[in-house]
């Protein structure tokens, strides 16, 4: 497809005439591409706050696809995944993403790129999930030290109604930062877009459409697309970016469904000579009118079955809501933010604690409070570390958690025993003022106890500052777990102070 779509329909009306001409018929082929991208273990519905009905999880998803398939034929239809899939709900985090991938099989799934938060298992578990699916994990970009390709395949070509298709796996260049670096050790982390732009050019000649399944985020996924002109399509996942109809960008198609299973994409291509010359994108709501899939519900009850005992629990009761929306809390301080870094520093004492908004992945609503709640809200395998810093190394971790600000940022710094102030009008560096430990200013040459968990104390999120800091213990106790019994001695759980990150108008 290398005239791409500028001039598509000068280029079609040629074609018709020349064929009408010589009295051929013309004989363009089509194929559908369905894809999804950071399901984030949403098998089942959920409830956004602010909405009356469930929307999304791959239970209903799977009845679309179904639908899809029904009206098409499934021998035309691809089903892909752009990554960050089995990872982020009790259901799946409590037993290394089996159950995301049992659903994955039965619905069929042509190809999958793993996300950054996939590797959040480890590699062993990872590797094991690959082996378990049905379908083939593509990262052409992630290798072993010794070369080899940590996934097993960088690419897949499909035949799809007679049309070859080429679908090369990328994943986020970024991830041994934002996940543990005991996750990813060993394994290297090539530019994706170097690796793709190498690929291609073997692959491109074997096969009509060329498809990136990438996990790289929309900015990057730009990016790629004006470095590797020899792609067709870009199925995308990592920003979450909602594209409700397909973009071109230097005449390759980008698309992308937000999250959560809310929407199914919807790509159709009509294909002639290697060329696509007509193309039909849109996303499929996946709403609470769309049936739930029996054979996906089946597993999902069968999962559900293994929570219970746990999960169920009563630990405590709540008043208020516990702000834990990914967009307030990779940008400001919240009340659910405030108590996490508080259980932080009191469990083991600190002077301070810090802990990255990014590691906090839901809200608790007012009412009884369950451990399921806590591990929704808390779900990765964090441990609590103790390191000694100096306050100029701790006024760096500051700045590198403001740098983005007003952009979304995992990164962002839930605090306690800390209180600062924010001029997002100054440039990253120098951003925060005014920063007291108590009552106290921040000596830039002082010493402080500082509480985090292990993905930030290992260096996670960029925050190389803490590598180098001196440690002082490192626990092995859980975050969620020491959540889960602050509730418990609590009961009724209560606001803590506020006004610790003030934003500057």
């Amino acid at each position: 497809m290398r005239g791409k779509f500028r001039n598509t329909w000068f280029v079609l009306a040629l074609v018709l005439v020349t064929l009408f001409a010589v009295n051929l018929p013309l004989m363009a082929a089509e194929i559908i591409i369905l894809h999804t991208n950071d399901v984030h273990s949403r098998l089942e519905s959920h409830l956004p706050q602010g909405l009356q009905l469930e929307q999304g999880g791959r239970v209903r998803l799977a009845t679309l696809v179904e639908e899809v398939r029904s009206k098409y034929g499934r021998e035309n239809v691809l089903l892909l995944d752009a990554g960050d899939s089995m990872h982020g709900m009790n259901i799946d985090n409590l037993f290394g993403g089996l159950p995301s991938i049992e659903v994955m099989n039965v619905m069929g799934y042509d190809a999958f790129t793993p996300g950054n938060h996939e590797f959040n298992y480890g590699q062993e578990v990872l590797a094991e999930r690959i082996l378990d699916a049905n379908f083939p994990t593509l990262a052409a970009n992630v290798t072993r030290q010794d070369g080899s390709l940590f996934a097993g395949y960088s690419a897949l070509i499909k035949d799809v109604n007679g049309i070859k298709v080429g679908i090369i796996g990328l994943v986020a260049e970024e991830t041994p930062i934002v996940t543990h670096p005991k996750n990813v050790q060993g394994l290297i982390f090539h530019d994706p877009v170097a690796i793709a732009k190498q690929t291609a050019q073997t692959v491109r000649p074997e096969v009509d459409i060329l498809i990136a399944l990438s996990h790289l985020g929309y900015e990057m996924d730009l990016q790629l697309a004006q470095a590797v002109p020899e792609l067709d399509v870009i199925v995308g996942g990592h920003s979450h970016t909602k594209l409700p109809a397909a973009h071109e960008e230097n005449g390759v198609l980008l698309v992308q469904t937000q999250e959560y299973a809310n929407y199914l994409g919807f790509l159709r291509l009509e294909v002639d000579g290697g060329e696509i010359v007509e193309y039909e994108s849109r996303l499929l709501p996946v709403t609470a009118l769309v049936e739930k899939q029996a054979r996906v519900q089946q597993i999902v009850d069968y999962w559900n079955e293994q929570l219970q005992e746990r999960l169920n629990n009563v630990i405590g009761k709540s008043d208020v809501s516990w702000d834990g929306e990914r967009a307030s809390v990779r940008t400001g301080e919240t009340n659910l933010g405030n108590l996490v870094a508080d259980v932080i520093r009191e469990t083991v004492g600190a002077d301070i604690a810090v802990t990255n908004g990014g590691g906090i992945r839901a809200s608790i609503h007012p009412g009884e409070i369950r451990v399921a709640d806590v591990y929704n809200t808390l779900p990765f395998d964090n441990t609590l570390v103790v390191v000694e810093m100096m306050g100029m190394d701790l006024l760096e971790a500051l700045e590198h958690s403001v740098r983005l600000f007003p952009e979304q940022n995992g990164a962002f710094l839930q605090v306690s025993g800390i209180s600062f102030e924010v001029d997002p009008k100054a440039l990253p560096g120098g951003r925060v003022i005014n920063a007291k430990v108590g009552e106290n200013r921040l000596s830039a040459g002082g010493y402080y106890k500082v509480a985090t968990n292990d993905f930030i104390a290992a260096g996670g999120d960029g925050y190389d500052v803490f590598v180098n800091a001196t440690l002082v213990a490192d626990t092995g106790i859980m975050l969620r777990d020491v959540m889960v019994d602050y509730i418990l001695q609590h009961g009724t759980v209560e606001a803590p102070d506020d006004g610790r990150i003030i934003i500057l108008e």
